[in-house]
Formats: C-alpha cells, structure tokens, sequence
C-alpha cells in the first residue's frame, strides 16, 4: 500500500540545496519514518501517540497530508485500519465508550453521561490546580 507512495517521493539528499520554498524546512521527509507512521497508525495508534513515538509533533504530519494529495489517501486508509484495529480490541479504550470525558471533548457526544463525565474530569482538574496553590510549597515561593 505505501511502497507505492514511498518510492515516488522524492527525498532531498543531505547538504543539496532543494528548491527554495517560504517557512521551516519540511521535517517529514524520511521514507522509513513515514511508513513507521503510517505502520502505527493502522496498527491502533492515534496520529498524537504515533508522531510522539515518532518524537515529532502533529504538525509536520498534517502539512504533509495537506502537500501531498497521494499521503492524504495513505493516511485516511490507516486511520480507518486504526480505528478498526481499536474498535476490535474491545472495550477499554476510552474513545468509544459513551460515558467517559474522552467521547465527549474529541468526538464532541452530546449524550447525558458523556456530559457529566465531561463536567467530572474538569471538576478534578480544577481541584488539582486549587491544591496545588495551596501546597505549602506553593505559597513559600
């Protein structure tokens, strides 16, 4: 599936000056790294867990779908494996079960327990950040 889309890619050899382009440098351009990507990917990794891995952010990955019409199609198809691959580990993963904060900030469910657990988890982070300036150490800087 990706060799395809590998082989074609051009990939600028060290110290060779490319054509000159406006911004940062791409970052994603390794062969071997885009396939890992994508290998990840399809595997269940999300793109966030699967560019960490890769110790990139999200960033390179997304300017790289939207240059190149050919990884784009690469990467939809293993998102869809991705989340096949996770839907058929079973439950557990937090993104497809309803009641749980994930469902409702990423996949934005309106449902009641998506809701609540959404109102729970920012209710325990706020009181974390409320303990946390008034630790003693907090008050002694």
């Amino acid at each position: 599936m990706t060799a395809l889309l590998l082989d074609a890619r051009p990939v600028a050899e060290p110290g060779v000056a490319g054509p000159r382009r406006r911004g940062r440098p791409a970052v994603l351009t390794q062969p071997e790294q885009i396939e890992q990507l994508l290998t990840d990917i399809s595997a269940g990794a999300t793109i966030a867990e699967a560019t960490a891995a890769a110790g990139l952010s999200r960033t390179p990955l997304y300017s790289l779908r939207r240059a190149d019409a050919r990884f784009a199609a690469a990467l939809e198809q293993a998102l869809r494996a991705g989340r096949q691959a996770r839907r058929a580990a079973g439950p557990g993963l937090q993104v497809d079960e309803h009641g749980t904060e994930a469902r409702y900030t990423k996949l934005r469910c309106p449902c009641a327990p998506c809701r609540a657990a959404g109102s729970r988890a920012r209710a325990r982070r706020r009181a974390a950040v409320r303990e946390m300036s008034n630790s003693p150490a907090a008050t002694a800087a």
